[in-house]
Formats: structure tokens, sequence, C-alpha cells
């Protein structure tokens, strides 16, 4: 795990190879500003349960490819909702403040010397992230998981020349409880996932983990992007919502942008 005060090509070259598990960059935005974005954000009414897992207690603005199934009216609704997303969060933000989707998107471009764009699917733009709210005092957290493009479009070739995929997070919010994010240095196979599935969605079995997680406590403003093929969890909270802008980084090679999706 490395900690940084701004966000380096460097580090992010040693996300995308392996060398790094964990990339911390504190503050990445001041509390000041997380406190002007998590008002609205969390009181919106834009903001609901996933549609194919309303027994999780996390609540998120946008729609997510793990929510479309593969099915095709429900990739229909996703393009909707992403072509409008930055939008619709500019507009409940209603503040003259880029909005935390934006604010990680320009960060990436900044450090990447070939900038960062919104990923695209068949020539149509994907949801550029989402605005996720644990909620709070909720007693399941989010049970360990692995998050790829492979497992979201099992049957799609697009995006073979991918290399690497990080998840990031720009926390808003964070509970006075619990609420850390457990990282395993465990990149299980298609084949090793079929053994490890707890039966609940896609969530992993923690007991058939073979390895300690690192456990990471986050804070308001702070960024933390991780190789999201690597077993992850949310711990459950206690006392106060849990925030993030999160979204999913692609890198195909150092001549070509990273892209963000989510």
């Amino acid at each position: 795990m490395v900690e940084r005060l701004e966000l380096l090509e460097k580090d992010l070259k040693d996300l995308f190879e392996g060398r790094v598990m964990v990339l911390r960059i504190f503050p990445f935005a001041s509390e000041g500003t997380c406190k002007k974005w998590k008002y609205p954000l969390e009181n919106s009414s834009e903001l609901n349960r996933y549609s194919n897992a309303t027994d999780v207690s996390v609540n998120r603005i946008g729609m997510t490819l793990f929510e479309t199934e593969g099915k095709p009216e429900k990739m229909e609704d996703y393009f909707r909702t992403a072509s409008g997303l930055h939008a619709m969060v500019d507009k409940i933000i209603n503040l003259k403040i880029v909005n935390p989707l934006k604010k990680i998107q320009a960060g990436l471009a900044k450090a990447w010397d070939e900038g960062c764009e919104v990923e695209s699917l068949n020539g149509r733009m994907m949801n550029p992230g989402i605005i996720r709210s644990f909620e709070a005092d909720d007693n399941g957290g989010l049970p360990p998981h692995i998050d790829t493009l492979y497992k979201d479009l099992p049957t799609c070739n697009e995006f073979k020349k991918m290399k690497s995929q990080l998840a990031a997070n720009l926390y808003l919010s964070t509970p006075n409880e619990g609420g850390e994010l457990e990282v395993w240095d465990f990149t299980p196979s298609t084949e090793e996932l079929q053994n490890l599935f707890s039966g609940n969605h896609d969530f992993i079995d923690r007991e058939k983990i073979p390895v300690k997680p690192i456990l990471i406590k986050p804070r308001i403003g702070e960024l933390v992007l991780f190789r999201s093929n690597c077993v992850h969890s949310v711990r459950a909270s206690k006392g106060g919502m849990r925030t993030a802008a999160s979204c999913f980084i692609g890198y195909y090679d150092d001549e070509s942008p990273l892209t963000v999706w989510a």
C-alpha cells in the first residue's frame, strides 16, 4: 500500500502492473468541498438501492453494469442513464463546483500523459461513475467480491486489449464506526470463483479466502484506488452514512488514455 499527497503516473503504473495493490491520495478533495457535495447527494430522491440487489443496504445514484445482467432491455436503461449522469449529479449539487465524478476523471487526466476519457461499448458512452452510499447503521456492509468487465459482460470481446482494471473511491462522508475497506492480495480465476461463491449474488465466502486482508479506514476527501480483480469488501458501519463517488479505471497501454466507467 502506498500513500501520496497527489496522483502520479508512476504510482498508477505500479497499480496497473501489480507492484502495488492499494494507492491512497489524501487529501484529494477538501473536507469543506466534500460537505457541499454530500448533503444534497445523500438526501437526493435519485439515491436508491441496486435494482437487482435490494437486500443489500447500499444505495446509488447512477446505474451500474452489474445491474444490467447482460439483458438487452436493461442495457438500454444503462445507456440512457449514462448519457445524463453528469447533468443529473450537477443538478443535485446545484453549486458552481465540479462534481466529484468529474474531479476524479480530471485528476486522472492530469496524472496520465495520454489523458482520461469515458469508456464506450459498441460506440456508446458508458456510465462515467456512480455516487454510492452505505446506509447509516447498516448491518451487512458489502461482502467480499471482485469486479471485472469480463464478469459483467462475459460474452463481450470489445475489451480484450484492456490489461488492468482499478476501482476508485473518493470519500465524501464516513461513519463513526466501521465502514473499513478490506482488500485481499488474491485474484481468483474464473474457475476458482465457482468454488468461492457464498450463494448470495456474486459474493465470496470470506472463510475460503486463503490470505489475510489489508484494512483501510477511509478519510473524508481521500481517494483510494486498488486493483478491482483483487477480492475486496466493505465492513458494516454505525453512526452515519459512508458515501463515495466511485468508478472503475481501465488501462490498455502507456500510449492510450485511461478510461472510466461504472
